[in-house]
């Protein structure tokens, strides 16, 4: 990492900031790993001008600056195969959506043997983190956090920095992703026999890209199966488990991390749920969690015993070290249902945990039992957790919304025929496809989106594939209202935005689908009489870019388009994005980008109807600063 420092002197607000540039040079390449002892190949980003670390080669080098600060990355794709991209979660890239690092919508992929540089000045401060934004690759380890210092909390809460850790979670599979997908995916009997299965389960949980594995092998041979609530019989989900390729297996090649807690002293916490499929459960053994931010944001500081994750989201948290200090306390991380009795699952879900130790000193003698706390006042069970309890540090009013749009989504059943995938996702019908060039580029350079969107075709379940764009005026406030009418729960993320959540509950008069899987009705006409009138002022219940909708229940939102570009709005249960289940807000005046947004470098790769195309100037904007 090189820092310049004191480059420039920015006042907002009357403050004054001190402004750096900060760069990084990464590498992104595959190595065979073996994170939880079972050798696989693995997909990181390190340093170019060092060597990984090969203990422990992801999460990848953590991102750190300070607000104002001019951040310059360099990435160079060593992959062999594959593209790449880099998505910095949570970061808005405020009116400089080209550092977005999205693939199809705001970027061209980085293809192998190719550089992108990523250059944008910080807005924000607090816990994110980032991740390939390319297909399901950062499923395979290409993942990293994110911390931009000088957040509300270090203010206000004493902890030494070396006590200032960051928890990033994950599921684990033995495969690579493009094999889980093509699993996934299939299509039916793209050779005799063949049934496509679900992602599910994975092998094993990572913290901090470490995990425990017993070296087991299964080839799937068995016959179980299982009756949804229809009284359909499936196949049991298995995925196999053979020996590996690159070598032995060692089922003590980790030894579970260890956390200093100094006594009579507090630490901090950046939990990240940087799973591809999994919400998490998270406790540790006879301490309360203080969380006391949400997706970088300060909030009402709220006491739990255990909470629940959602995929993508940041929970950062105080633990007071306050108890007997020669023991140690296991720190648990669950799958978020496999801690409940076996018939409140569907399907087949195994019990899967994994843990780490919080430690008062080096000579800890192991204490697992746990004891029993003095219950919280806080339910943490509650599916709508994050929107009645994780609240604004101050009392916040959503604006007056000019229209409300309703995002309905569900799965859609295919006919299971040779042709047919196992399942597509559609958000108001509509399966998402990705566009022929990016959204970006089409409107910044042509003014308009037309040309790039991808060919719509009627699908076989009702559905169109189609590149799903809203559209938003600039300087206007929207609600939007999502529907979740799957039985399971969803993980959303929004790019460039964080949002006002305003409602959430059950869906009204909600009707389930029948057994013989013919689809739902979209009815708005509850929500008219049940939400907030439009040009009301509700009071905010949370805020965040990373939400979960439970299962047949809606959410609310209300933002001000005042980020221009093109944000893409998805299920970040990365295995749903490609079979659908995303769309695009596109934020415009007048139905362009241009006058509104940062210029970009003069040799920013071009792909689907272009080249390489020289703009007006490089970045000349990015060092002028505004919070507005």
């Amino acid at each position: 990492m090189l820092v310049i420092f004191v480059l420039l002197l920015l006042y907002s607000r009357n403050l004054l900031i001190e402004m750096s540039v900060v760069e990084y040079d990464f590498t992104v390449r595959s190595i065979p790993s073996n994170p939880d002892g079972y050798p696989r190949s693995v997909t990181i980003m390190h340093h170019t001008n060092s060597s990984w670390n090969i203990d422990r080669p992801f999460p990848c080098p953590t991102i750190r600056a300070r607000l104002g600060d001019l951040v310059r990355i360099q990435i160079r794709n060593l992959l062999r195969d594959q593209s790449t991209s880099i998505h910095f979660h949570g970061l808005h890239m405020f009116k400089n959506p080209w550092s977005d690092g999205t693939v199809h919508i705001t970027q061209c992929a980085i293809e192998p043997y190719e550089n992108f540089t990523y250059e944008f000045n910080i807005t924000q401060t607090g816990t994110f983190w980032y991740h390939s934004h390319s297909a399901q690759q950062y499923a395979d380890g290409l993942i990293g956090p994110i911390i931009i210092d000088g957040d509300p909390i270090e203010h206000k809460y004493v902890y030494d920095q070396s006590n200032d850790y960051v928890i990033m979670l994950q599921e684990w599979y033995h495969d690579d992703w493009p094999t889980i997908m093509t699993a996934y995916q299939g299509p039916f009997d793209a050779y005799p026999g063949f049934r496509p299965v679900y992602p599910w389960p994975p092998t094993s949980f990572l913290i901090n890209g470490h995990g425990q594995f017993d070296c087991r092998t299964t080839d799937c041979t068995g016959n179980m199966t299982w009756k949804d609530s229809c009284g359909y019989e499936y196949p049991a989900q298995c995925i196999p488990l053979r020996a590996s390729f690159f070598g032995r297996c060692n089922s003590t090649a980790h030894s579970p991390d260890e956390f200093l807690c100094p006594a009579g002293k507090q630490i901090r916490l950046r939990l990240i749920n940087a799973a591809s499929g999994i919400p998490f459960r998270f406790w540790i053994d006879q301490h309360n969690l203080t969380i006391v931010a949400r997706d970088s944001l300060e909030i009402s500081p709220i006491n739990v015993t255990h909470l629940h994750i959602p995929i993508g989201q940041r929970l950062d948290l105080i633990v007071h070290c306050n108890r007997i200090p020669n023991f140690k306390y296991t720190i648990f991380v669950a799958s978020r249902n496999s801690y409940k009795p076996p018939q409140n699952i569907t399907g087949q879900t195994p019990t899967l945990w994994t843990w780490a130790y919080l430690i008062y000193s080096n000579i800890s003698t192991d204490k697992r039992q746990i004891q029993s706390l003095d219950e919280s006042i806080i339910d943490s069970e509650n599916p709508f957790f994050e929107y009645e309890y994780l609240k604004p540090i101050e009392t916040r009013y959503a604006r007056r919304a000019i229209r409300r749009v309703t995002l309905a989504f569900e799965v859609v059943w295919n006919n299971r025929t040779r042709i047919d995938a196992l399942e597509e996702w559609a958000v108001n019908g509509i399966t998402f496809e990705p566009p022929k060039e990016p959204l970006l580029h089409a409107n910044y350079f042509d003014g308009t989106l037309q040309h790039s969107l991808a060919d719509e075709r009627i699908g076989r379940v009702n559905n169109i594939h189609a590149t799903h764009v809203h559209y938003f005026e600039y300087g206007q406030t929207y609600e939007i209202l999502m529907i979740n009418y799957d039985p399971q729960l969803h993980p959303w993320h929004l790019h460039g935005y964080s949002v006002d959540f305003i409602a959430a509950g059950k869906i009204p008069e909600f009707k389930p689908r029948t057994c013989n899987r013919t689809r739902r009705e979209t009815n708005e006409d509850p929500y008219d009489k049940l939400l907030p009138p439009l040009n009301s002022t509700p009071v905010v219940l949370s805020m965040g870019d990373s939400f979960n909708i439970p299962p047949e229940s809606y959410v609310v939102f209300r933002f001000t388009a005042n980020n221009p570009g093109p944000w893409f709005l998805h299920c970040h249960m990365e295995w749903h994005i490609w079979p659908g289940m995303a769309l695009v807000f596109s934020v415009e005046q007048n139905g362009r980008y241009e006058d509104l947004i940062h210029s970009p470098s003069n040799a920013i790769p071009i792909c689907g109807r272009r080249k390489y195309r020289s703009t007006k100037a490089r970045l000349p904007s990015l060092v002028s600063f505004s919070f507005k």
